[in-house]
């Protein structure tokens, strides 16, 4: 059985935030900007560490998807701010 997702956006965080809660996990906007830069902080260091060059590139951009996903993430309690 499948449900009807006909009105629901691609992708939006309000239907994330429900299913989560609907499984027990209340979505916080400041836990998600922590996991974020901790995952990022975390990624910046091992391609560092690595021999990998293309890691090294990568890690260079990541600074540039911050803003976009600290924007979606301010929007997971359906408020903006």
């Amino acid at each position: 059985m499948s449900e009807d997702t006909t009105a629901a956006k691609a992708y939006d965080p309000k239907l994330l935030v429900e299913k989560l809660k609907a499984v027990g996990l209340d979505v916080a906007e400041d836990a998600a900007v922590r996991v974020v830069e901790a995952v990022f902080d975390w990624a910046t260091e091992s391609a560092k560490l690595s021999e990998n060059k293309i890691d090294d590139v990568i890690a260079a951009l990541l600074p540039t998807l911050k803003p976009a996903i600290f924007e979606a993430i301010d929007k997971i309690d359906g408020e903006v701010g």
